[in-house]
């Protein structure tokens, strides 16, 4: 269990997670972390089984642990789908049938992947009430650590509360191999913290909600140390791989510890999680999240940007003052990474920027310039702004064949 005292109203908090491992190599101490456990349940797709699943299978293997494997087609979406398909795999029927008999639940759900298969594991690991744990194959996201899983059900992507990793194992070796737009993507889902925290303190001082300073200086912490690591990504460079993946697995530590998404998820993510769920009512695959949380986060700069020169409430305006560097950072780091853009046609960025404030029960920058009668005006300048200052080229043009 990692625990920390803090001066907010909860006084302490607490997550039951029990190893973070990252390092050089890490997959070979897995066994060894597991080692109290006797029915260990491994799920991966095609794609991360071949990087990382395989070796894990067998190092649970020949220590006698392993109950069974799960390996799913390549992408495997969070969906409501692939959540039923561990499921159903989960247990192990006995080579007898015994009508008397309840199936062979394993005791331990081991996801070998990086965000989808890690949000995909937790809901069945909380669903079933069995301890789960991830060998991360890419620092593509912050929800390692997370106490959330954004689930595809249906045509709507809904945040579910679910189980907390217990370990978390990160090979650099293997992240340093990861595909770049999967570390774009943690990029880009590191980059919205300012935003998100700037709208936890808008929302604590207009409506009162619990606001934790620690874990919101933590937050930030995790933030500044993806953002300077980020600049060598594409290089590869050890160093970056490693701060990119510990300040992904901090963030994701402090939703645990808040209990909620609060202090990493705001406008930036519900704008970008409503345009991928545009994506899934057209029958497409939604983009990698992360790529579209940063687009999110740019978007919502725009708006803060704005809001600080036409606002006349002199509290509001120091609180966006204080993250107009974090901010101008943000924009000299997008010359650098060239992040690219899925959304650029403008009546379908805007209608995610208008649908996005209802996307979850929270209050952001969003609902504040809704309740103004500003928000559709905001939403057009912002993408005026972000196209002319941000955009340098599509995902498609960028990447050509990822996922083709």
């Amino acid at each position: 269990m990692i625990e920390m005292d803090c001066t907010c109203v909860q006084k302490h908090h607490s997550i039951p997670t029990e190893i973070i491992e990252v390092s050089d190599h890490a997959i070979k101490k897995v066994a060894d972390i597991l080692k109290d456990y006797r029915r260990v349940f491994m799920v991966a797709d095609e794609n991360t089984y071949e990087v990382a699943g395989k070796r894990v299978e067998e190092l649970l293997k020949n220590a006698g642990i392993l109950s069974h494997s799960l390996i799913l087609p390549a992408p495997a979406l969070p969906n409501a789908e692939n959540v039923g398909k561990v499921l159903m795999e989960a247990g192990r029927d006995r080579d007898v049938y015994d009508i008397n008999a309840w199936s062979l639940n394993p005791d331990y759900i081991l996801a070998v992947g990086s965000g989808s298969l890690n949000d995909t594991c937790r809901m069945v690991s909380y669903r079933l009430g069995i301890p789960y744990g991830v060998v991360g194959t890419a620092p593509s996201m912050d929800g390692y650590a997370s106490v959330v899983a954004p689930l595809l059900n249906g045509r709507k992507k809904i945040v579910y509360n679910c189980s907390i990793a217990r370990h978390i194992i990160i090979d650099l070796s293997v992240n340093e191999q990861a595909p770049y737009p999967l570390l774009l993507a943690g990029v880009g889902d590191i980059l919205g913290k300012y935003v998100a925290i700037l709208d936890w303190e808008i929302s604590r001082d207009r409506n009162g909600e619990y606001y934790c300073e620690k874990i919101a200086d933590m937050v930030l912490q995790a933030t500044a140390q993806c953002v300077e690591a980020s600049k060598n990504l594409e290089s590869r460079d050890p160093a970056a791989i490693r701060a990119a993946s510990e300040g992904l697995i901090l963030s994701g530590e402090c939703i645990a510890f808040c209990g909620s998404s609060r202090p990493a998820s705001g406008t930036e993510h519900m704008i970008a999680q409503t345009w991928e769920v545009m994506d899934v009512e057209e029958g497409k695959v939604p983009n990698l999240h992360g790529v579209e949380v940063g687009e999110g986060t740019f978007t919502a700069v725009e708006m803060f940007r704005r809001l600080y020169k036409e606002t006349d409430d002199a509290h509001l305006k120091a609180l966006i003052e204080k993250y107009l560097p974090a901010f101008d950072r943000l924009e000299e780091l997008q010359k650098t990474l060239r992040l690219p853009f899925t959304v650029t046609d403008k009546q379908r960025f805007i209608e995610g920027v208008l649908r996005g404030r209802t996307f979850r029960d929270r209050y952001t920058v969003l609902q504040y310039l809704y309740d103004i009668g500003k928000l559709e005006d905001y939403a057009e300048s912002a993408y005026d702004a972000v196209m002319e200052k941000h955009f340098f080229g599509t995902f498609k043009e960028r990447f050509p064949d990822w996922r083709a």
